[in-house]
Parts: structure tokens; C-alpha cells; sequence
């Protein structure tokens, strides 16, 4: 069985339609919605479709909510949705979790659009921007928890999915979509936090990509050179 996980912020117009076409998938266990500090009615739109609603307090950021809902889930399969999708259907639902519920894969990512496909052609890394995943737990475990922030989180996964040997694939699903913010927040501030969540991304695959992978290539030499001058 698996739990989907909504983390959701502000998300009162969507959250309700998305719920309603996600509960009662027969390989659902449960729907959980993060209401990760909303102010609009997220959290009553989100009960009223069928969804256990957990509150934070204050507004923590995606990974933070994501984090928070694993914690809370009974199966040991995530599917991650964004709150402002549109589109899904219990047959999208079959496709991005069943990979991962055969045992084929350890993550399975729902590619939203075929520019985004083609862009994953040239950036092999490029489904990071993907929130629509299917996860197991151990590899969410394999996450260190420091890099369990904000926007981070997807390259996060992929980065130690690949680095701890869990199988992750991804395909694109047609007609899934979600609204982009400078529409949900408006001009100004839409493009105040796509800033931020470019940032995010480019911290953390500098953080991983150069420095942690350099770290590692160094304990990995110290190693060899320690068991070699030991024998």
C-alpha cells in the first residue's frame, strides 16, 4: 500500500479537487495533506475532500512538510504530489506508483511535460524539478536531514537515490499540470519565489554534486591509502 503525502501552502482553490481525485485508489492507503502554515482554508478544504490534514504551526517549507508527513505515514511507499495539481486520475496514480510497488524501482518520477523530457535528455539530473515522485522509505531515510530543505529536496533524492544504489526511473504523464507562481502570487512576488527556488537548486547541487562527492572521493582514497600502508 502507499500513503500519498500533499504538502500544501496557501493551496485552498486546488487542494480540495486534487484530494477528490486521488482517495480511494485501491493501492491508497491514506491521503495526508501537510498544511505547511496556510492561511486560506487549505486545511478545511483538504478535510472536506477526505484527506487526513496534519497543521505546522507556521509556514516550514516543502521538504519540511514532506518530512513531517512521512513521519506520520503507515506505508512504507510515499507518492509525493504537489498541492496546485491538476490532472491526476487513479490511472495517473497506477502509473507513477506501480513501478515502485513491483519492486522495479526505488523512486519513480512524473514528468509533467515533454520540454521538461527533452531537457532531462540534455541535464541528466534534470527531473529534480519533478515533485510528482513515488518513494520508498529507505531511501528517504538516505537523506541526511540537512539537506531536508525548502526547494532542495527533489535533487536531494536523486543525488542519494544515485548514490546509495536505489533504482530510480521517470517517464512523462501527459495532461498533468500546475499552475505556475507568478499566476498563484502574482507577478512580483511569483517571480520573487521562483528566485528563491532557483537558488535552492543551484546551492544545493553545488553542495552535492561538487562538495560532497569531493569529500567522499577523498575519504574513499584515505581509505585505500590506509588499508594499503596497514598490510
Amino acid at each position: 500500500m502507499v500513503s500519498i503525502i500533499i504538502p500544501a501552502f496557501n493551496e485552498a482553490r486546488t487542494i480540495g479537487p486534487l484530494v477528490r481525485s486521488v482517495v480511494g485508489h485501491p493501492l491508497t492507503a491514506e491521503v495526508i495533506v501537510v498544511d505547511d502554515g496556510s492561511t486560506d482554508g487549505t486545511a478545511q478544504q483538504a478535510r472536506d475532500a477526505g484527506a487526513r490534514v496534519i497543521t505546522m504551526e507556521q509556514n516550514s517549507g516543502k521538504a519540511t512538510a514532506m518530512d513531517r508527513g512521512v513521519s506520520e505515514a503507515s506505508s512504507d511507499i510515499m507518492l509525493f504530489l504537489d498541492g496546485d495539481l491538476a490532472g491526476i486520475t487513479h490511472e495517473k496514480v497506477s502509473r507513477i506508483i506501480d513501478p515502485v510497488t513491483e519492486g522495479r524501482y526505488d523512486m519513480y518520477i512524473a514528468i509533467l511535460s515533454r520540454r521538461n523530457y527533452w531537457l532531462n535528455r540534455v541535464l541528466h539530473f534534470f527531473p529534480i524539478l519533478a515533485g510528482t515522485r513515488a518513494v520508498r522509505r529507505t531511501l528517504w531515510n538516505a537523506v541526511p536531514l540537512r539537506y531536508k530543505k525548502g526547494f532542495q529536496i527533489e535533487i536531494a533524492l536523486n543525488y542519494f537515490s544515485r548514490a546509495t544504489e536505489h533504482r530510480t526511473g521517470f517517464e512523462v504523464v501527459a495532461r498533468i499540470s500546475h499552475a505556475i507562481k507568478e499566476k498563484k502570487h502574482g507577478l512580483v512576488r511569483g517571480m520573487w519565489y521562483r528566485l528563491i527556488m532557483i537558488w535552492h537548486i543551484i546551492s544545493i547541487s553545488f553542495q552535492l554534486y561538487i562538495i560532497y562527492s569531493l569529500k567522499q572521493r577523498i575519504r574513499s582514497l584515505f581509505g585505500i591509502l590506509s588499508a594499503w600502508t596497514a598490510s
